[in-house]
């Protein structure tokens, strides 16, 4: 087999032949129907270009593999207790009376909301949340899952698929804020306006990032009322890395550009090149990678409660821009773009499956859910920046203050753990969570429209999803459940843990797989298939594709990283389409060579534990994907021809065919 990529720039080969495994044999098979019909349907009036290619290739994979697990045709996690699913169905059916509600009153005179979201250093904003959360994390529902764990949970696997990415992004989180409201017995989520963080000199010495609020940036967090916390992986602490990635927090200028537009399709991805500064999403994703560790990974950056502040702010701006509309004479209720993803139209259910009742994208898109909830207006010098202590006016804005010099986490030797130069002392947060190694957690967010060149690269990684996630997963969304809605939709570079695209790609970082197998971690599951790797440097206009000038603009990005030596990445993944099961290796070509030839070894089931059917594919290092030939005989001669990728994996004995 081959996979090719093919552009204008230049051309990347990858080739399979066919292998004896033992007694087994990879026999090439054509495209599965549905996968087919889905990668038609995608392609069909879509611009030609690498990066659509590979979403349409992640999309129609991670469709195509959610139905085969609801169709009971692969590996599924137990069922959580039903313990936990009472609990998550009572917080449903709470929230859903109470927008009922106030559905009915939508004539009457609005009182009050029923929450009042303020800026977390408002007075007395923050510390009620912080009851709450403690009070969720400390009472369990079942043996291995806390209250906070379980809301948290929803935030994992397939819920990824129509959470983000698409114009459900913000009505899906908007219903997510309010069901953690409800579990906190009305309490509301202060907001977290990071604006008020990048104005400053040093971001990374705002008071957030002290004991009295969030707790330690710096590694492990050992401080502040979050400290300790858990995803539902043993011994998997929540850490943080503040200041990292090239990613900026909120702007000014970001929130002036999105409440520059005037229809909901146009702050809404997906957006590319000029118009992704007016992604509020985009924006979103700046702060999830600046502080770093886990909030960057959309798997576990819900098991983090800053993770909710955040959100409330997106939602806060949201709001903004609704009320802009009705002074418009537009009705935001309404104005929903015409051509979306799958599981990202007006009319499909909001992804909170199996929970009870379910609700449509547009529905949370009403008034009546917009007013259980008033946000206090953003800190400004106009309002005193809300009366906080810890905002102060600079220069016209209102700024955070710094939390005290000292840290209640000291250094070796101590030295305070914080601030520009304390990010390379090794601080006892920053040790331990180095000592533990990535966080399995799977990809990062896509990269925000704006950078901030103070900031440093991370040093913690990231691994893929570790299966207790998975499993978690699973447990607070599939119980019972063996049939699917199509909820999918395109999937970006980093959102996914199985998409095939790293944020960050360098010669010095590997990569590391968990070996899953049908839930099941053990490297005997897996054998080794060697992955030819051909590139092809030629092209037909004649430009040469390693020239910096001849990259577009957009392309120059954390995915796109020019390496002096000429060195890159060709990424081959193998992804199972009847057995549960991913792996990625990667191949170092060399860019300067006409020609440049490699092999790679990519992990795929092992017959000995049944046949199955794999899917390989392939793309380098700035996310351009390949396309398959396979090794066939014609004539007598062996060529390579273009073919599915697909192959079945058999005990059979290789018979009538002839191996390199």
């Amino acid at each position: 087999m081959a996979i090719v990529w093919t552009k204008a720039v230049s051309v990347f080969c990858l080739v399979l032949s066919l292998l004896k495994l033992s007694s087994a044999l990879l026999e090439p098979n054509p495209f599965p129907k549905t996968l087919k019909e889905c990668y038609d349907f995608r392609s069909y009036n879509m611009t030609p270009s690498d990066e659509v290619a590979l979403m349409i290739q992640n999309h129609c994979f991670k469709n195509y593999q959610y139905k085969q697990i609801a169709d009971g045709k692969i590996w599924t996690a137990p069922n959580i207790t039903q313990e936990g699913m009472n609990y998550i169905n009572s917080l449903f059916r709470k929230l859903f009376g109470e927008i009922v509600a106030s559905s009915k009153s939508k004539h009457q005179k609005r009182q009050a909301a029923v929450r009042f979201r303020r800026e977390v250093r408002s007075p007395g904003a923050f510390a009620p949340f912080v009851e709450c959360i403690r009070r969720l994390y400390n009472t369990q529902v079942s043996a291995n899952m806390n209250e906070y764990q379980a809301i948290a949970s929803l935030h994992t696997g397939q819920a990824l698929q129509s959470a983000h990415d698409g114009a459900a992004f913000l009505p899906w989180h908007r219903i997510y804020l309010l069901l953690l409201e409800t579990a906190c017995r009305g309490v509301p989520v202060p907001y977290w306006d990071s604006t008020v963080d990048h104005v400053m000199p040093d971001p990374t010495r705002s008071i957030v990032w002290s004991e009295q609020f969030f707790g330690n940036g710096d590694g492990q967090v050992l401080t502040g009322p979050f400290r300790n916390f858990q995803t539902t992986v043993p011994g998997d602490s929540i850490t943080r890395e503040i200041g990292t990635s090239r990613n900026a927090l909120f702007t000014k200028e970001g929130l002036a550009a999105v409440l520059s537009r005037t229809r909901y399709s146009e702050i809404v991805e997906p957006k590319r090149g000029r118009e992704y500064v007016y992604s509020l999403e985009g924006h979103h994703n700046g702060p999830h990678n600046w502080v770093g560790g886990h909030l960057p990974l959309p798997w576990v950056a819900a098991f983090d409660p800053v993770f909710f502040m955040h959100h409330a702010y997106v939602d806060a701006v949201w709001e903004v821009f609704r009320a802009q509309q009705i002074r418009n004479g537009i009705d935001p209720g309404r104005d929903y773009p015409l051509q979306n993803e799958p599981g990202h139209g007006p009319f499909d259910i909001i992804d909170f499956r199996p929970y009870f009742p379910p609700i449509r994208n547009i529905d949370a898109m009403s008034q009546a859910v917009a007013r259980l909830v008033r946000y206090e207006p953003f800190p400004s010098c106009q309002n005193n920046c809300n009366s906080s202590p810890h905002l102060t006016c600079v220069g016209g804005v209102c700024m955070s203050r710094a939390r005290p010099a000292a840290s209640p986490i000291e250094s070796f030797g101590g030295a305070a753990a914080f601030g520009p130069s304390a990010q390379d002392v090794p601080s006892q947060s920053r040790v331990l969570a180095q000592a533990r190694g990535p966080i399995p957690g799977g990809e990062r967010f896509r990269s925000s429209p704006f950078m901030d060149t103070r900031n440093r690269p991370n040093t913690i990684g990231n691994a893929p999803v570790a299966p207790e996630l998975e499993a978690a997963s699973f447990q607070a969304r599939t119980a019972g459940m063996r049939s699917k809605r199509d909820a999918s939709k395109i999937l970006h570079y980093n959102v996914s843990s199985n998409a095939h695209v790293q944020s960050v790609s360098s010669l010095e970082r590997s990569y590391t797989n968990t070996f899953i197998m049908d839930g099941v971690i053990d490297v005997k599951r897996w054998v080794y298939v060697p992955v030819r790797v051909v590139y092809n440097r030629t092209n037909a206009n004649g430009n040469d594709p390693t020239f910096k000038a001849n990259i577009l603009k957009e392309n120059l990005n954390e995915m796109c990283r020019a390496v002096g030596s000429g060195a890159s990445k060709v990424y081959v993944a193998s992804n199972g389409l009847d057995y549960f099961g991913t792996y990625k290796e990667f191949a170092i070509i060399d860019e300067r060579q006409p020609i440049s030839e490699t092999t790679a070894a990519v992990g795929i089931k092992n017959p000995d534990y049944g046949a199955g059917e794999v899917m390989f594919s392939a793309y380098d290092s700035c996310g351009r994907p390949c396309r398959p030939f396979c090794l066939t005989s014609i004539q007598g001669k062996q060529k390579y021809r273009p073919c599915s990728g697909v192959f079945k994996i058999s005990s059979a004995e290789l018979q009538r065919c002839v191996c390199p």
